[in-house]
Formats: structure tokens, sequence, C-alpha cells
């Protein structure tokens, strides 16, 4: 999201507290999540899957609302419940820490070793894929080649980990298997996108992530679909749907407001309804603004104010800054440099 789209929604969004947002945001753009998401999920389900995650995940409520609705999204599409709700370890949604203090803090999706594998299973093609750790002390060996074979007998006592290895036998009768050592292992890790993060996966679950990983390299020698091939490429990222959250402003959607109940576990201060502020007169011609901006490949409020400043013949610095009737005068020209482009 651009900075002056997202300056807009937090100003419209400011008086209100992660759940009404989520709340709003359904309610906006459901028939837009709707085509994404297809019929897995109902708004009041989205709904009560973001109250019951921040309830477990109480950081995650510092994001914003559009990164983890965006995971929910991904997650839905994929068939893949967020542990954070059902506890299986298919997919995490996890806070993602910005390099810069002041930007918003955003939500990713992990996706887990057992919906990686979850995901290659539903091809149809292969009959059995498992991934598992080999540590010291274990009898392993392998040789790749025209006679490949893997051998592995766990200890009673392991040591620290040396191998990870996956293992998918085809329908057909073949297989196919894929070792990684330890040094590639720590190779992969660090170029992953939580590394060295306070909270990352690689700390809390360095096995399982070793595990994942080695599947999600065989993924492309693998008959998994395309749509699998795409999450495992994407993994460990906060999904795109700027498209969904902020259409272009000449796209015409026939959109009814979605009402989004409460389900009867969650607590009864969420349950009462909240009154909602009003947008004003001056709030609306500055969204408005900012969409013909974004229209014209303006991304940032600096860029912007530099247009501003010249057409109001002084210095402005900040958007936010700008009375009714600037907003006015700006956007006639805007609307006039459309017209005289045409």
């Amino acid at each position: 999201m651009g900075q002056l789209a997202a300056q807009a929604q937090n100003r419209q969004l400011q008086t209100m507290n992660p759940q009404q947002n989520m709340r709003h945001l359904l309610e906006k753009s459901w028939p837009r999540i709707m085509a994404v998401i297809g019929n897995n999920l109902s708004p009041q389900r989205l709904y009560q899957m973001y109250v019951s995650t921040i309830n477990r995940e109480p950081q995650l409520a510092s994001c914003s609302v559009e990164s983890v609705l965006s995971c929910f999204m991904k997650c839905a599409a994929l068939g893949l419940e967020p542990s954070n709700v059902d506890g299986l370890g298919r997919a995490y949604i996890l806070l993602r820490e910005q390099e810069h203090a002041h930007r918003q803090k955003e939500a990713t999706l992990i996706i887990g070793y057992k919906g990686m594998i979850d995901l290659a299973r539903r091809s149809g093609q292969i009959r059995d894929i498992s991934a598992r750790a080999v540590h010291e002390g274990d009898d392993f060996s392998y040789n790749y080649g025209l006679n490949e074979d893997l051998r592995h007998v766990p200890c009673a006592k392991p040591g620290r980990l040396t191998h990870v290895y996956m293992i998918a036998n085809f329908k057909d009768g073949g297989h196919y298997f894929q070792v990684m050592n330890a040094d590639e292992i720590e190779a992969a890790a660090k170029r992953s996108p939580s590394y060295g993060k306070s909270v990352s996966p690689w700390k809390s679950d360095y096995e399982a992530m070793a595990k994942k990983t080695v599947i999600r390299r065989a993924f492309p020698f693998l008959p998994v679909s395309v749509e699998a091939r795409d999450a495992a490429s994407s993994d460990e990222r906060t999904p795109d749907y700027s498209d969904v959250f902020n259409p272009l402003p000449d796209a015409t959607v026939d959109e009814a407001p979605v009402e989004v109940g409460v389900d009867e576990e969650v607590e009864e201060s969420e349950r009462q309804p909240e009154a909602q502020p009003e947008t004003s007169p001056v709030e609306t011609k500055r969204a408005e603004m900012i969409r013909r901006f974004q229209a014209l490949g303006v991304a940032s409020d600096g860029e912007a104010c530099e247009t501003i400043s010249k057409i109001l013949e002084r210095t402005v610095v900040k958007t936010s800054d700008l009375s009714e009737a600037e907003l006015d005068k700006v956007l006639g020209q805007l609307k006039a440099s459309v017209k005289e482009g045409e």
C-alpha cells in the first residue's frame, strides 16, 4: 500500500480498535475478498479467526489489519488454516519486524512443513511424502545416481542436527528424495526474511523449519500443482492483496455492505455495537485527491506535496494540512490535467 493511501485510511480508522478495524475492512471489501478465497470462509468466520489469533498472539494486534487479513486470505485460498487457530502446525501468522521503527508493523505468513506436505499430497500423484531430521549418533548414509539409496537408523540419544531429508513415493512406483546438510540448512536460514529477527521460527522451531526447507527445495521436482509451487516460492512474505483493499479509483463494483456478526465465544465487550465515525467532507475530498495522485503514479506524500505546493503557490509539507478550499483547488487542477491528457 502506498503512503498516501495508508495515511488516508489511518485517518479514517484512527478511532477504532483492531477488532473494529477488521470488521470495517470485511464490510467494505467482502465481495473482492470472496473473489480471492471463494466460499471457503464466511466474513463472520474470518472475523472470529482474527479475534482468536490476536488473543493467542497479542503482538499481531499492533500489525495492520490489512496484512493480517491478507495472511488469512492466503491461508483460505490454499486450504490451510493457521496454527494460531487450529494448532496443527500447517501455517503460521507471525509478526514481521520492520527495519524502520516508524512504519506500521505487518504480519507475515509462514507455511509449516506439515502444510508443505499437505500441498504436495493434493496433486493425487504422490502416495506418501515425509521429512526427517538426522542427528549426530544416527546411522545415516545415502547416495545418488543410477542406484539411489538412503539409509537412516536414529540413535537413542541424538546429538546436534547434521542433515534433513525428504522422501516422496509416487503412485506410479517412482520416488524422489533430497538431502541437505547442516551448512546448507544454515545458508538457507540466513536467506530467510525472518532470520535474525527477535521473533523468528528459525529461533523457536529450527528443526521444523529445516524440514520445511528441504521439502520446499524439492517442489520443482515433484508432481505438484502450480498453486502449490507458487505458495512455496512466496513463503515467509506478507501476501499482497492491495488491489482487493484499495481498488483502482475508476473501478466500478456493485458492492453491498456485508454485516459481520460475532460468534458467541467472543467477549461481551467485543459484541457491543460500536458507533462508527462518519467521514467528513474534507476527508472525503482528501481521499479522492490521494486516489487521483495514485492513478497518476504518485506514490509518496512528499512527491504529492511538491505538486500541491506548485498548484497552491505555497509550501505544503503534509497533505493533512490542506483546507477544504485548497483541496477543491487541487482536485480541480488534477481533473483538468487528466482531461488534457486524454
